[in-house]
Parts: structure tokens; C-alpha cells; sequence
């Protein structure tokens, strides 16, 4: 947003939003502006649902009042989710996906095909998406839509919403060949959208009964092998075409942020048998939850590429544990078992056009626009305590994404220490917010150095353990005097 001006560095959003403050206060004390129909309009719409109502609403349903409801989600994707203060309810589960995530969905798949055949010259066979259940409540269903893009599988206009009917699209229609998939969820989505599982799996199905040769199908072609594969692993054969897998009934997440955040773990082995033992639970009409692991093993060694969705512009990339435990949990898995790490891309839906990049971009991004911006940083150290607990969180998460997606590079540890470490009016501002979250930024920084993750300068290194023992004596201090 910067551009240059008479010798000058001028911030373009600044600009933008003196201009529009301008425009709308003149409107306000009633003076002519150009476009007065449109900023009228956007005003009366403004002063509607940018109403806080909450503490009205609170106070009525305290007295046994109604409260009247209101849909829930991104107010950015969504404009009705505002005002606030309103009983949240979110859609009925099962008209997902929606027409348009449908559409966003083939979007992401396409792009996802594009830049895998312009780096091999060929269509992946496999792909893996994470679906998680509060992305799909946002979007209405984009993952959902990129997976029977990949299969070439279309819902029915006009058909029942309680129950989709589906068409196979055939291969002249399609253009390329099949994709398969491997579905990765997390525990709230299985509870919310039980549904939308059986939506997927019904896809499967169809495409596995299709007469078409394995390199344009080859879902048909896997399903065949995994039937005389279970059966040999003693397992059920009719989950051949099961494609969706994640925790076990009861629980929610992979359990990899235990390792990361106590950092103990020895090797990244520790991680990948995490995140096995705890997301091969197959889900599929009439199983739920069971036990897979050679169902669970053969999916993961056959993807080529991880996918996911950004969803919204309130959380960046590495703002989210999530995202490694996830995305870089399912993507360190495939790579210990196929020997090599597979394609790893992300897809910003967050605007008009779908963005889909490599996760060594998405990173790069969230360290530059949130981690060591000081746009972002001056705001949260207002807030005492909490805002430097939000930094330290940050630079863990980083640490997370090295182990489980090797995508980081040396830069962006270097620009943390930059900015949190080497600047001196920075690091004391940290310590006076939050001294343990400053000893969490400092001992992330030389466990990333430990691990191989970063090339730190033997100066870099020397000040890292300089600042952990003036930390750690301030610490002291403060403890001694029961402070």
C-alpha cells in the first residue's frame, strides 16, 4: 500500500481512508459530495447493521425477554450476520454445499490440478483436503465443492436439498481425468455435518462403479486395490471406497500441539505417530469412527498434494495452531510415508478471486503482514499480558510449521529475531507486557536453531542466550520480591 510521491513514502490506505471519513462526515452534516445516492444508500445501510446490540440483548434475556435470531458467520463473506446481538444460528447442515461454494470450490480444485501439472506435467492422481466444520460453516461448503470437483462429480439442480442426487460428469464433459481424495476432518465438523460425510461418500461410490479406464479414473482403480488390500490387513473390504478419516467419537483435534507446544518431542517421527494414532478413524454411511489404519495408511501414501481453504481475513496463516497441527500434520505424514514431501498449497477464498499459493508464500505473508509488522505488534502491547502472550503464540506456531511442513526459510526466523530480539526498545517493551511470553519468543528462537530449522549467526545466537538469562533474572527478581 506504500507508493512514492515528490521524494515521500505515502501510504495508499491511509489516503484511502481520510478520503472516505471525509465523504462520510459530509454527508452526515448534510453537505453534496459526488455520489450522494450511493453514499446515502451505504449509510443507512451502515447505520442498520453496524449496531451493537448486544448489551441490550443480554439484558433482555436476563429479564426472560426475547431475543430475536440472526444468522451467524463472516460478516465480511455475509453482511446479514449484523447487526450483532442476536440469538446466532448458522443454516440447515444439509443444503451444503451451497451453488456458489460450489463453484469457489471447482475453482480451488482447478487451480490446485494447474499448479501441480506445471510443475510435473501431469494431473495429481491424489489430492487431500482438510475439512474442517467451522471453514464450512463460513464458506457454506467450498472444500466440500473442491472435492466433487476433483471427482467430477455434479449435484443435481432442483433436486431434493434433504437429499442431493448426483451425476458423474462424464470425462469428454470434465476435460482432464478424475482426481481422488482423501478427506481429512476434525471433530466438529463429524458432529455438525454428518450429512455432508454422507454426501462425500456416496461421490466415492459413484465414481468407483464408473467403466473408465484407471489413468482417466483413478479412484476406480484405488478402490479395487484397497479391497484385496484390507482384506489381507484384516480389515473390512467395504471400506475400499471410505475416503474420509479424523478423530475417534469424542474427540476434536490431532493432539500434535501437545508435542509442539511442550517441545519435547525428540524426532519428527513423534509427530507423524501422533497424528496418525489419532486421525485414522473412518467415517462413512453406517461407520463411524472405527479404526483404520491400513485404510488410513493407503490413502495418505497415495496423495501427491495437501490442500486447504483460508477462509477469512481475521486469521492469517500462522494464527492459527490449526493450521500446522492439521495441514503440516497430514503433509508430514504423507511425506514419512511416500519417502518425499508432497505439494502443499493453501487457498485464500477471502476475496473475490480465489488465490491458491504454495504454504512457503502463505507463511511468508502472515510473517510479514501480522508477525513482524509493526501495525500489528504496537496494538496487541497495548493490551497487558495478553498481547504478548498472542506474539509468543505466534513464533510457536512457526516453529510448528517448520516440523511439520519444512516450508519456512531462514529469513523469517531472522526477521523475529530482528524485531523482537535485536531491537532493544521492542524487546523491553515485550518483557514489560508479558516477561514469560518474552522468555517464549527467545527460547522458540534458539529451539529453532537447535532443531536445524534456522542457520542463526553465531551473534544471533550469543544475543538469544544473552537475552533468555536477562529474562529469566528479571523473573527471578520479581519472584523473590512476591511481586
Amino acid at each position: 500500500p506504500w507508493r512514492e510521491r515528490e521524494g515521500q513514502r505515502v501510504d495508499l490506505l491511509a489516503e484511502l481512508d481520510a478520503e472516505l471519513a471525509e465523504l462520510v462526515a459530509a454527508r452526515r452534516r448534510g453537505e453534496p459530495t459526488t455520489n450522494d445516492a450511493v453514499i446515502d444508500a451505504a449509510l443507512r445501510v451502515a447505520d442498520t447493521r453496524w449496531r451493537d446490540d448486544e448489551a441490550r440483548a443480554l439484558l433482555r434475556a436476563l429479564d426472560g425477554g426475547y431475543v430475536a435470531p440472526g444468522i451467524g458467520g463472516d460478516p465480511l463473506r455475509d453482511p446479514a450476520v449484523l447487526p450483532t446481538g442476536r440469538n446466532s444460528f448458522q443454516f440447515d447442515p444439509r443444503r451444503v454445499p451451497s451453488a456458489a461454494a460450489i463453484e469457489r470450490g471447482r475453482c480451488i480444485a482447478e487451480n490446485t490440478i494447474a499448479a501441480h501439472r506445471a510443475a510435473t506435467g501431469a494431473a495429481p492422481q491424489q489430492v487431500a483436503v482438510i475439512l474442517w466444520g467451522f471453514e464450512t460453516a463460513k464458506t457454506r461448503g467450498e472444500t466440500v465443492g473442491q472435492i466433487l470437483a476433483y471427482l467430477g462429480v455434479a449435484i443435481l439442480p432442483g433436486a431434493n436439498p434433504f437429499f442431493r442426487e448426483l451425476r458423474a460428469i462424464p470425462l469428454a464433459e470434465l476435460g482432464r481425468p478424475r482426481v481422488d481424495v482423501h478427506v481429512q476432518i476434525c471433530g466438529f465438523f463429524r458432529d455438525l455435518f454428518g450429512t455432508v460425510i454422507e454426501l462425500i461418500d456416496r461421490a466415492v461410490a459413484l465414481v468407483a462403479e464408473l467403466d473408465e479406464d484407471a489413468a482417466a479414473n483413478p479412484v476406480r482403480a484405488h478402490v479395487a486395490r484397497a479391497r484385496a488390500d484390507l482384506a489381507v490387513a484384516g480389515e473390512d473390504p467395504a471400506l475400499a471406497t471410505a475416503r474420509i478419516y479424523g478423530p475417534r467419537p469424542g474427540e476434536y483435534g490431532t493432539r500434535c500441539t501437545t508435542l509442539i507446544e511442550g517441545a519435547a518431542w525428540q524426532d519428527e517421527q513423534e509427530i507423524v505417530d501422533t497424528f496418525t494414532a489419532s486421525m485414522d478413524h473412518v467415517y462413512a454411511r453406517g461407520v463411524h469412527g472405527a479404526r483404520s489404519r491400513a485404510g488410513f495408511t493407503a490413502r495418505v501414501a497415495a496423495t501427491e498434494v495437501v490442500s486447504q481453504v483460508r477462509d477469512g481475513l481475521d486469521y492469517e496463516f500462522i494464527d492459527l495452531d490449526h493450521y500446522y497441527e492439521f495441514f503440516g500434520g497430514l503433509a508430514r505424514t504423507v511425506e514419512a510415508a511416500r519417502g518425499h514431501a508432497p505439494r502443499m498449497l493453501v487457498s485464500d477464498t477471502t476475496g473475490e478471486e480465489v488465490r491458491t499459493e504454495s504454504v512457503g508464500e502463505a507463511l511468508g505473508h502472515g510473517v510479514r503482514t501480522r508477525l513482524v509488522n509493526p501495525r500489528w505488534i504496537d496494538p496487541l502491547l497495548e493490551h497487558a499480558h495478553h498481547g504478548g502472550a498472542k506474539i509468543a503464540d505466534r513464533v510457536q506456531y512457526l516453529v510448528g510449521f517448520a516440523a511439520t511442513t519444512h516450508a519456512t526459510e531462514d529469513w523469517m526466523f531472522d526477521a523475529v529475531h530482528r524485531r523482537y530480539v535485536e531491537d532493544e526498545a521492542l524487546f523491553e517493551r515485550l518483557r514489560a507486557n508479558n516477561a514469560y511470553a518474552a522468555e517464549q519468543v527467545v527460547a522458540r528462537l534458539l529451539e529453532a536453531d537447535n532443531r536445524n530449522y534456522w542457520n542463526a549467526s553465531e551473534e544471533q545466537r550469543a544475543l538469544l542466550q544473552r537475552r533468555y538469562l536477562e529474562i529469566e533474572g528479571g523473573i527471578e527478581e520479581r519472584n523473590d520480591d512476591g511481586r
